[in-house]
């Protein structure tokens, strides 16, 4: 019998809910790893700001090490209370912070939480035949139109916190999946609207007394659908663009 492919699998058997679910070990195919606030925002950015790579560091405070190995690397990690990077750091996960950075042809290395924890626990647990990216909202139709036509079992990987699901990943699993049913032929505007506002709705009813930082992340950046075509995929412990290798 044959494997199973994407085509053949409905939405319930390609998500997992919840990193802590990531298999031990993980059957050969493709994994999506989504953490739309805000993992999978940033690395797509440092990658369209024209960042070398993105190292994924098995720890928070590896990215010290890393750096004096690679001197020319920006490195990601906390945040002040001000929203600004802790001292040692070149900036934290915040889509739109790193818009200030110079990142054009240098490495770049962080980790998050459930996100970069979700690319680690792949990485160290996957074979050669686990492929592993990374999508959310921004990036939506470029993870489903690379994705679409390879005859591999697809899982989305849709993060949460701490273990449990979150609306906000569901959702962007959710539209990565739509995506990649071609009977749809893409997203209508007003689809494009509902998923925006329910991604806004998601965060809860006291999110708009974040930092405005957290404001720009979601409003400017995490809630732009489609809106980058950089897909990050996994090349040993660093996540480049997927059009920079073969794939």
């Amino acid at each position: 019998m044959s494997a199973q492919t994407h085509t053949d699998q409905s939405f319930n058997d390609r998500i997992i809910e919840g990193c802590e679910n990531i298999p031990t070990d993980p059957p050969a195919g493709d994994y999506v790893v989504v953490d739309v606030t805000h993992f999978s925002a940033t690395v797509t950015e440092l990658l369209s700001l024209g960042a070398e790579y993105v190292h994924v560091t098995e720890e928070r405070g590896d990215e010290f090490a890393y750096k004096e190995e690679h001197p020319s690397c920006l490195i990601g990690g906390s945040k002040t209370e001000s929203y600004e990077p802790e001292p040692g750091y070149d900036f934290f996960n915040s889509p739109s912070f790193v818009q200030n950075l110079d990142v054009e042809g240098r490495p770049t290395a962080m980790t998050s939480t459930n996100g970069g924890r979700s690319v680690t626990m792949l990485r160290d647990r996957g074979g050669d035949d686990v492929e592993v990216f990374v999508g959310g909202y921004t990036n939506a139709a470029a993870v489903a139109d690379l994705l679409a036509d390879r005859d591999r079992p697809l899982t989305i990987v849709s993060c949460g916190s701490g273990g449990d699901p979150t609306t906000d990943d569901t959702l962007g699993a959710a539209l990565i999946d739509r995506h990649l049913d071609p009977a749809l032929n893409g997203l209508s505007e007003r689809e494009r609207d509902r998923f925006a506002s329910l991604l806004v709705t998601s965060k809860g009813p006291r999110y708009d007394e974040k930092h405005q930082v957290r404001q720009r992340d979601l409003h400017d950046f995490e809630t732009d659908i489609n809106s980058r075509s950089v897909v990050p995929v996994l090349r040993g412990d660093r996540l480049v663009p997927a059009e920079r290798v073969d794939v």
